[in-house]
């Protein structure tokens, strides 16, 4: 069926564009020459058109232009990139473009979790809510300070403690830097008192201080001179003042359980006497018991005569009994009290009793620097 209707009204003659000769400028893009029929130019450029429409026709040079990776990667395959249609670069900028926006999405996603509300723990100057950036810096700064703080550890330890590896070593120079030294206070340590059993003569002078060109020199007794706590006749107790530091005493030992557990500070003593009365109150809750004597010196009984008795003759009556009926009526009685006596007599002499434990007698000693 025919697109053309009344196409060629008024036609005196109807020419077949086969049989047309194009006598223009020959057009390479185009393919098209001079001479060659009208129908392969109509041809040539319809083709050119759709070519155009579709983008397929453009072609576009691009070996001057820097192309990047990832525009690269969904172009065709080529070498010198000078025949690549705009329907090819137009294909490879949408992927390239749907590319980047997976991974500016990805990225938003990521930036959504970094800016989530942080756990600063030690960090300063920051919040839970603050930004990353802030976050890092305050992490910067702390990691700073800790570096600062990490060389000031080093230096310390370098210079006041001593190594694992390197202690050999300073025992033997202290050993050798005491020499063949007898002194006594080189085995000690300072302020520390300990027992001691032997001899005082040439050793101490009257106060306590141990000779200077003896051994004991820096030595002292513990009498209360020199510096030394007073150890005559008191043992030592950790003091219950709260100096010693710790965690809570004992409710045994303890101040504040008992009235009867006492308050000790350095050097004080505790109690002043080694004798202890008991009063009234301390004693336990008991009772006496009363001594009774009974006393009876001995008793008569009353009696009388009586007519009443129907006998053959006149009775004695002796507590109710008729026991001699010749007697005379005359009436006799003696009486008698008993005696009683009830015996408490006070005990005790309200003395004192020894309160002192079981001890060794000793010197004690401290060295003093």
């Amino acid at each position: 069926m025919s697109n053309c209707t009344n196409c060629y009204n008024g036609c005196t003659e109807i020419i077949s564009d086969r049989c047309v000769k194009y006598t223009g400028i020959d057009i390479p893009e185009l393919g098209i020459q001079t001479g060659d029929t009208l129908s392969s130019v109509e041809q040539s450029i319809t083709t050119y058109l759709v070519s155009v429409l579709d983008g397929s026709g453009v072609k576009i040079d691009l070996s001057s232009i820097d192309i990047c990776a990832l525009v690269q990667l969904y172009l065709p395959v080529c070498s010198t990139c000078t025949d690549i249609s705009i329907a090819d670069i137009a294909k490879a900028l949408i992927q390239a473009v749907c590319d980047l926006q997976e991974q500016v999405d990805a990225l938003v996603a990521q930036f959504a979790t970094l800016n989530a509300d942080y756990t600063i723990g030690c960090l300063t100057g920051v919040t839970a809510s603050s930004d990353t950036h802030a976050i890092v810096q305050a992490v910067i700064n702390k990691v700073c300070t800790l570096e600062v703080d990490l060389t000031a550890l080093a230096l310390d330890l370098d210079t006041n403690y001593v190594k694992i590896i390197d202690l050999d070593t300073y025992i033997a120079a202290y050993l050798a830097s005491i020499g063949t030294s007898t002194k006594y206070y080189n085995k000690m340590i300072p302020y520390t008192v300990v027992e001691y059993y032997g001899s005082l003569t040439g050793n101490f002078d009257a106060t306590g201080a141990g000779l200077v060109l003896g051994n004991w020199e820096k030595i002292y007794l513990c009498n209360g001179l020199n510096g030394t706590p007073d150890k005559r006749g008191v043992v030592g107790v950790g003091v219950t003042d709260g100096t010693m530091l710790g965690g809570v005493m004992p409710a045994q030992t303890n101040p504040g359980s008992s009235p009867f557990n006492p308050t000790y500070t350095l050097n004080s003593i505790g109690s002043t006497v080694n004798a202890t009365t008991l009063l009234i109150g301390q004693i336990p809750n008991h009772t006496h018991v009363a001594t009774v004597t009974l006393t009876d010196p001995g008793h008569t009984h009353t009696y009388k005569y009586t007519n009443d008795i129907t006998t053959s003759g006149p009775a004695a009556i002796e507590d109710g009994v008729v026991t001699d009926t010749s007697a005379t009526g005359a009436i006799n009685s003696n009486t008698t009290g008993i005696t009683v006596t009830v015996s408490n007599a006070a005990q005790g002499g309200s003395g004192a009793h020894s309160n002192v434990q079981v001890g060794l007698g000793c010197y004690y000693i401290m060295y003093i620097p």
